[in-house]
């Protein structure tokens, strides 16, 4: 597990927070709002949250499995990219192999979320030695529909930029995340996907930090 420092752009505003992950629950402290550091009634509105958190295990273990499932969905959707797109070489850059690529019409995506992978045409850069993935940069192309459209859909031009670095043995992160994506699913809600995420000083945690031991740590500074 481990403690970096994120930056978050939401509602034209951008948030600087210490983010400490843990067994049951990443514990996120705000250091900053727009350069400014947090007013008294931010602060207290987070230790209201923390302390909610801190009492309330079910929800602590519905946010954990939330940031698990968003982590599998990411590795497998990386896992498929071999099979899903066609490369064109471009060269070295760096210490990464430089690929564009388009969607592979052999493939069969079998859920949505590998159909929107599908639908993107764009750039991959991949690190030499690891064999892995560093960056994916791509837009789509086409309107993607589900259902012929009566499940929903998702707009032609979304775009998705994601940043991975290395940090121990076989150990790669996301560093930055820039996803904007609009779209429906009539059942289910607005698909509104505008997320603007990234994530500095990587350092090791315990693997048995909890929660509570993660708040006393962020009280201690």
């Amino acid at each position: 597990m481990w403690s970096y420092i994120a930056e978050r752009h939401s509602n034209n505003h951008v948030f600087r927070e210490q983010v400490i992950e843990t067994v049951d629950a990443p514990v996120r402290h705000l250091l900053a709002v727009d350069g400014d550091p947090p007013t008294s009634a931010q602060l207290k509105e987070e230790n209201d949250r923390h302390q909610e958190l801190l009492h309330n295990a079910s929800r602590r273990h519905a946010l954990q499995k939330q940031q698990d499932d968003d982590d599998k969905k990411m590795e497998e959707l990386l896992l498929i990219i071999p099979e899903a797109f066609v490369f064109e070489d471009q060269g070295l850059e760096g210490q990464s192999e430089k690929i564009a690529f388009r969607p592979n019409p052999g493939f069969k995506p079998k859920t949505y979320e590998q159909r929107v992978l599908h639908a993107l045409d764009g750039m991959v850069f991949v690190d030499l030695h690891d064999k892995r993935i560093v960056r994916l940069s791509g837009s789509l192309q086409t309107r993607i529909e589900f259902g012929y459209g009566l499940i929903g859909h998702v707009e032609q031009g979304g775009t998705t930029d994601i940043t991975r670095v290395h940090l121990s043995p076989g150990v790669w992160k996301t560093s930055a995340e820039k996803i904007n994506i609009d779209g429906r699913f009539v059942i289910l809600k607005t698909i509104n996907k505008h997320q603007d995420e990234s994530r500095t000083s990587f350092e090791p945690v315990a693997p048995d930090t909890t929660f509570a031991q993660a708040l006393n740590e962020i009280g201690k500074k």
